[in-house]
């Protein structure tokens, strides 16, 4: 691989990781105008649809192999899968747990993915890989625990972060389901194929559930929702899975890894989230967690 080549995929996947870092915060500073997830989550899609509708319009321009019925039908699934169920989850968890907690709870993924395959593939787990899940896991629970004592309720913190983990679970399956996809089809068709059915699902779920009115919302909310859209929907799902498919989701995952940490000062400057020793401790810890999972499958 050229190194102007691999530089572009390292900052497709920085960058990226910047955007989905602001997403947390920003969708905690939209919860205290009253909007509730799913009205929230629908209106983030509602926004970003003319963007991916214009992708997918002027990739029907281009020279391009056709898609098979099979991939089509694959794409979608997958689509739906990664940003309507697992972003429904995590709009759900964000009204219970800090933000800080949700962006440590969403970055565990490797581990999952490594658990995944290896229950799939009937791989077995290293040592090392052993030890870096435990350590993963454990930062995570300090981080629980800490959000226990900063006021919130035992039941609520763990309904929140349940919701989370659910979110974290489906994202860590369509990784799996879409490595094959993304280099076969190209990232750019892949994520305006795939957010396009994401779209039409989320709005359909809250018309469905919600009601036409829930569009109705303070100004201030329709300014968060074409934030969340823009900058935390359409312009990272474009450089991450353009990053994913130049230096691979092994490398893509450890370079996240400032992430969470970036989450955590955000939360601290804009929510007045406080940034406590065990927080940082537990996110030290779940970064390590990770950072081991990625280096050892790349042996």
């Amino acid at each position: 691989m050229k190194p102007e080549h691999y530089t572009k995929g390292v900052l497709c996947v920085v960058l990226g990781t910047c955007c989905f870092a602001a997403k947390g915060i920003l969708i905690k500073f939209a919860y205290q105008y009253g909007v509730t997830a799913t009205p929230l989550l629908m209106l983030r899609m509602l926004f970003a649809l003319p963007f991916y509708a214009g992708v997918a319009i002027w990739l029907q321009t281009q020279e391009q192999t056709s898609l098979t019925k099979a991939e089509v039908g694959k794409i979608i699934g997958l689509g739906l899968l990664s940003y309507y169920i697992s972003s429904l989850f995590d709009f759900m968890g964000l009204q219970y747990i800090s933000a800080g907690l949700e962006r440590l709870i969403l970055y565990v993924y490797p581990t999952l993915v490594l658990l995944i395959l290896a229950f799939v593939q009937h791989k077995k787990i290293s040592s090392i890989e052993k030890i870096a899940l435990a350590i993963a896991y454990s930062g995570m629970l300090l981080v629980f625990i800490n959000d226990v004592k900063l006021g919130n309720s035992w039941e609520t913190t763990a309904l929140g972060s349940g919701l989370v983990l659910l979110s974290t679970i489906t994202f860590a399956v369509f990784v799996v389901l879409a490595g094959d996809m993304i280099p076969k089809v190209g990232s750019l068709r892949f994520t305006a194929y795939g957010m396009l059915s994401a779209c039409v699902g989320v709005i359909s779920h809250n018309l469905a559930i919600e009601g036409v009115q829930s569009i109705h919302q303070p100004m201030a909310v329709y300014g968060l929702a074409l934030a969340l859209a823009f900058f935390c929907t359409v312009i990272p799902s474009f450089l991450m899975n353009e990053g994913i498919r130049i230096i691979g989701s092994g490398r893509a995952a450890i370079l996240g890894t400032f992430g969470p940490i970036v989450t955590l000062f955000l939360g601290a400057l804009v929510l007045n989230e406080g940034i406590s020793l065990i927080q940082l401790v537990g996110a030290a810890l779940v970064i390590g967690g990770v950072v081991l999972v990625g280096k050892n499958g790349k042996k």
